[in-house]
């Protein structure tokens, strides 16, 4: 005889055993009449099916992990990459050989005549001809540290990497590490475009506050860089910064642009465009494709670090808008464009009243844990009158916001709205090992477990369970960060982050799954995003079945 696998809410231990002594005829057909509830009435058969993404991964550069893709060309220009940097030898060429004399006289000229003061200009020429013209682009350029400490490339690319323009588009800077797709062949074409963007074309840029657009050249929306914030970088360098970083960062994009062309002039630019297409272009179709299939039949989908544009794409599409009610945080944060979201099921929530407490929240935080846009929390009720609080939340990188915005949402919901139902979805940032730096997972679950709360990796979580996979690569400005390929399972990113949470005196999890193929399958040791899935977190799902018979919501 098979017995139950699953527990059914209401269910217990004494009328388990008896349906197993009557289905093998030691019961009478009349011993005992069964309760409706324990029969699985049609109320309650499903449970409530909730899942949790965090749909961020590749932002402007599509080289910038480490992702599985089924063409060998891909991973042989990586690992080209990687060798050049690694191993350079004859390779590691001095920085003039890229950027020439005419070339770094042009750039000071476009400087002047921007309106840099000429004496800002002449310092930086200076520094050029004494610090940077003769550098090794790999050795003493790429992987200086203190170029990187300094921010001197990885600030400007941050500005200029991907502008999104008032007219909805965006203007790409001539470079490897975006979606641009002009001409990059050799340095002199590069050169050209490069110059032209950020000096000679003027972009119109949306105003702030519903205000007019203002148009700009690129070259102006440059920030110093404050010796305050960075103090690697001298007042004397902090005073020059602007027209520092510019050359900086057309030393950056020349050593990119000769790489590539050196390692493989043919194949680099039309395997970047593939990955564009997938992970960049067309990411927010993918995510829309996936949400409308694998998870047509969720009751409720927790998002984190969604866009706005992503999120227009979600109300006006025919499938999923028609179907689930959107909501977001009040304080969305349309600059960092990383907003938690909620998306509910019209079948089961009324679309009134609905409240949005985000801000009641983060009145109960101590010190700002949560930054705009980061934490969305409402009160809504079910259509059958059932009330429940909701939120989602992104946390910060090292996870050392999560107990205390899991905290405030308690206290919240204890103080002013204990007649609700809890469940939150979040992108946690746990890791395997805590420490002080560090949120572990064992850690985090014991918290739970403090304050009466259960999750979706019940009873215990396993840390090396995953729902991340990926390491950064080393086309990026920051090569502290880069993993090479053989590391990427041990040294990249591969932790349990994301986690489905609810209150254990009201729900239990069944069937919970990790999703890293947008099929509700899980490759383990698999790096992602893929072509086909184009985050670097799985998806989390999991149905919430009631504890009891008065807890039958769904």
């Amino acid at each position: 005889v098979v017995l139950m696998e699953r527990r059914r809410p209401g269910m217990d231990t004494k009328y388990r055993v008896i349906i197993a002594m009557f289905a093998i005829g030691v019961l009478p057909l009349g011993f005992f009449t069964v309760r409706a509830f324990s029969t699985g009435p049609q109320a309650c058969r499903s449970g409530i099916k909730v899942a949790t993404w965090n749909v961020a991964a590749v932002n402007n550069n599509p080289f910038e992990y480490w992702i599985t893709h089924k063409d060998p060309a891909y991973n042989k220009l990586m690992d080209g990459v990687q060798d050049y940097i690694a191993n350079s030898g004859a390779r590691d060429v001095p920085v003039k050989q890229i950027i020439t004399e005419s070339m770094a006289k042009q750039l000071f000229e476009d400087m002047s005549k921007k309106g840099i003061p000429q004496a800002d200009v002449d310092q930086v020429a200076k520094r050029w001809i004494s610090e940077y013209q003769n550098r090794k682009v790999v050795s003493e350029f790429m992987k200086d540290k203190d170029i990187g400490k300094k921010r001197l490339a990885s600030m400007p690319d941050r500005v200029t990497n991907t502008i999104n323009l008032a007219d909805g588009g965006v203007a790409l800077r001539p470079t490897v590490i975006n979606c641009y797709d002009g001409d990059l062949s050799t340095i002199d074409a590069w050169w050209t475009q490069w110059r032209e963007f950020f000096f000679v074309k003027k972009i119109a840029l949306p105003g702030k506050g519903g205000a007019a657009p203002t148009e700009k050249l690129v070259a102006d929306m440059l920030q110093p860089i404050k010796n305050a914030k960075y103090p690697a970088i001298t007042p004397e360098e902090e005073a020059i910064s602007i027209p520092l970083q510019m050359l900086a960062m057309a030393i950056f994009d020349g050593i990119l642009v000769h790489m590539l062309n050196d390692l493989d002039k043919s194949t680099w630019q039309p395997i970047r465009k593939e990955v564009c297409e997938a992970l960049n272009k067309n990411k927010d179709n993918q995510i829309l494709s996936i949400l409308s299939t694998s998870y047509r039949g969720a009751d409720i989908i927790f998002l984190q670090e969604t866009a706005t544009v992503f999120k227009k794409k979600l109300v006006m599409s025919e499938d999923v808008g028609s179907r689930y009610m959107l909501l977001s945080p009040s304080n969305a944060d349309g600059k960092r464009d990383q907003n938690s979201i909620m998306l509910l099921n019209k079948k089961m929530f009324r679309e009134t009243p609905v409240e949005d407490i985000t801000d009641k929240v983060i009145k109960k935080m101590i010190e700002e844990w949560a930054a705009p846009g980061d934490l969305v929390v409402t009160s809504v009720e079910s259509v059958k009158g059932v009330k429940f609080l909701l939120a989602s939340f992104h946390g910060d990188t090292n996870g050392l916001a999560t107990k205390p915005v899991v905290s405030a949402v308690l206290a919240t919901w204890r103080e002013a709205y204990s007649d609700h139902k809890l469940i939150m979805g979040l992108d946690g940032n746990t890791y395997k090992v805590h420490n002080e730096d560090f949120q572990g997972v064992e850690d985090f679950n014991g918290f739970l477990k403090k304050e009466g709360l259960s999750s979706c990796w019940e009873p215990a979580p396993n840390p090396l369970s995953p729902t991340t996979c990926n390491a950064r690569t080393y086309l990026q400005t920051q090569l502290n960060k880069a993993i090479a390929r053989e590391d990427r399972l041990t040294k990249g990113d591969v932790n349990l982050k994301d986690w489905i949470i609810f209150s254990d005196s009201e729900f239990s999890a069944d069937s919970t799954t990790k999703d890293n193929t947008g099929e509700v399958k899980y490759i383990e040791e698999m790096v992602f995003p893929t072509l086909s899935f184009p985050s670097d977190h799985a998806v989390v799902s999991t149905t919430l079945l009631p504890t009891t018979e008065a807890g039958c919501v769904a």
